[in-house]
């Protein structure tokens, strides 16, 4: 059966006939399911908690501090994820809060995405966020002079690794397979010589740029600065150079 309807406007009117037609005997067997799934969140969260403190004061930044970092001064505040993620390190609690990345892995979609999702989210005044590769932003840079234009409010955090890294990963591993050895597997996927400034070309598009940061004691305020900026209603870009994952 085809229903064409809006999931923000009638998953609640679904949600109370579900519950109407639930018995006793099937609530408390969903009470102890969702007792479990608790405990499972609470012991996964603890685990990445501690995950996250190693090598939390290395250069590269690790991707876990820049996670943890972020969330640090965003939590307080109504904000959405409008790419990437802080994986289970945030707290996700609204529908809004999330959006799905782009199909077949593809690169170039990120940016224009969070712009995008960035301008719907003006309206509310919520505090947009996004976690930006620099591969993928380097296929369309330009968004950056848009979001300037147009006072697109949007906090982009870059996951700087300097590398196409999923690629990098990949030939890798089909150089093991294959016997071949993994030395020449940096030609064509590395981003270095020279190194990318993503703050300086953000500066350049009319966007408040921050970095790149090499030190993570400098992260936070960075970010902390960014926040501020986009909380004035313009966009700022982070430059955050990370280790690979």
């Amino acid at each position: 059966m085809a229903i064409a309807a809006d999931a923000e406007a009638t998953l609640p009117s679904l949600l109370e006939a579900c519950k109407r037609l639930i018995t006793s005997d099937r609530r408390r067997v969903y009470e102890e399911r969702g007792k479990k799934f608790a405990a499972a969140r609470a012991q996964a969260l603890e685990q990445a908690r501690t995950a996250a403190t190693y090598g939390w004061n290395a250069s590269p930044i690790s991707t876990a501090r820049l996670s943890a970092e972020l969330w640090a001064v965003i939590k307080d505040k109504d904000w959405a994820s409008v790419g990437g993620g802080g994986g289970r390190l945030w707290n996700v609690e609204k529908h809004y809060q999330t959006l799905a990345a782009g199909g077949a892995g593809g690169l170039g979609y990120a940016l224009p995405a969070s712009v995008g999702a960035a301008l719907a989210h003006r309206k509310y005044g919520r505090l947009c966020v996004s976690l930006q590769a620099d591969g993928d932003l380097m296929y369309a840079p330009g968004v950056l002079w848009t979001a300037a234009h147009h006072r697109i409010p949007l906090l982009s955090v870059m996951h700087n690794n300097r590398a196409y890294h999923q690629e990098v990963m990949h030939i890798q591993r089909m150089s093991n397979r294959h016997q071949r050895g993994i030395t020449n597997a940096s030609i064509g996927t590395r981003i270095e010589d020279p190194n990318i400034d993503y703050a300086t070309i953000a500066r350049g598009m009319g966007v408040h740029g921050e970095g790149p940061i090499t030190d993570p004691k400098d992260l936070g305020p960075a970010l902390r600065r960014a926040v501020e900026v986009v909380m004035r209603g313009e966009m700022a870009l982070v430059d955050v150079v990370t280790q690979p994952r």
